[in-house]
């Protein structure tokens, strides 16, 4: 290794990507492919009273439209822990289409399965959800109220406060104290490729060509889903595309790819949006701030109090 210090070092796929071979997951084409396109909620909360799908049916080319009125239940249901555990690490704690609440905007109410993409992306503009609107939190300050300090955070994996010091006592004895609140927008994942899954069935065996951080993590998640043994997945993510984190928790159109090509009996590629909701994992933070300072130059101790309110909210 030491040898290597101070030498350059090529990336393996350093040639391929420069090169403009590298074949990203929304680049898998496979034989008699098909492709899914999520239909997103437009509102934050509710219920969904009907799904109009005669229009959708009567272009040219859709194979199946699925929601939760006609999409089989999956046996398998998702406990939110991070992918670092090694257990399955679903990015959400429900999965769409299985009943008709709605939790956020953009959540899944239906897939389209059509020959093309282009003809899915048509048909899925002309599915018509309408829905029974109740009043949400969409923003900090509207659920501030609704606020509480958990006892555990991270899946439950290490407590929600670990203080060390007296930080009354150091802002009481401080010369000066900045009280401030300040808020920060919502940041998104902006990566290379979106979150792109690509499903194959053979049989009882099921191949997912995923842009994912973790294929283990994938294989996992969707096997406790579906309930299958996970020597039946095997997963191939060739190149991430760009993550930012926003890869490293298995989506629900990882799943929804699986069940769409096996409800359509082909191949089904699942291609999400930004109006699917599920691009970014990080929002809009609140962060209440109290600092003190000495006039005397010498090093004294300090504190610094921050809390997001609500954690962070699907927006």
């Amino acid at each position: 290794m030491s040898g290597s210090i101070g030498q350059p070092v090529s990336r393996l796929d350093g040639y391929e990507k420069t090169m403009g071979r590298a074949r990203y997951t929304g680049e898998i084409f496979l034989p008699n492919m098909a492709y899914a396109a999520i239909v997103g909620a437009t509102i934050s909360s509710g219920r969904i009273k009907a799904i109009d799908r005669s229009a959708a049916f009567d272009a040219d080319g859709v194979i199946a439209i699925l929601a939760h009125d006609n999409l089989p239940r999956i046996p398998g249901q998702p406990q939110l822990l991070p992918s670092l555990v090694g257990a399955p690490a679903p990015g959400q704690s429900f999965f769409p289409l299985q009943d008709d609440e709605i939790h956020y905007y953009g959540q899944p109410v239906a897939i389209v399965v059509a020959v093309s993409y282009e003809r899915v992306q048509h048909a899925a503009w002309l599915v018509e959800a309408s829905f029974d609107e109740t009043p949400s939190i969409t923003t900090i300050d509207q659920g501030r109220e609704l606020a509480y300090e958990p006892e555990r955070l991270f899946g439950g994996l290490m407590p929600a406060r670990d203080a060390r010091g007296d930080v009354e006592a150091a802002l009481a004895s401080a010369d000066v104290v900045v009280d401030g609140t300040f808020h920060m927008a919502a940041n998104h994942h902006n990566a290379l490729e979106a979150p792109t899954t690509t499903a194959v069935w053979d049989e009882d065996r099921l191949t997912l060509y995923d842009a994912t951080m973790g294929v283990r993590a994938t294989q996992l998640t969707v096997a406790h889903l579906l309930g299958l043994s996970l020597s039946k997945i095997r997963v191939v993510s060739n190149f991430v595309g760009g993550s930012f984190g926003s890869k490293a928790m298995i989506w629900p159109h990882v799943t929804l790819a699986a069940l769409a090509a096996r409800e359509g009996r082909q191949a089904g590629t699942s291609r999400p949006d930004a109006s699917a909701g599920i691009l970014s994992d990080r929002s809009a933070r609140g962060t209440g701030t109290s600092s003190d300072a000495r006039r005397d130059p010498r090093r004294t101790p300090h504190g610094d109090q921050a809390r997001e309110a609500l954690g962070d909210l699907a927006l």
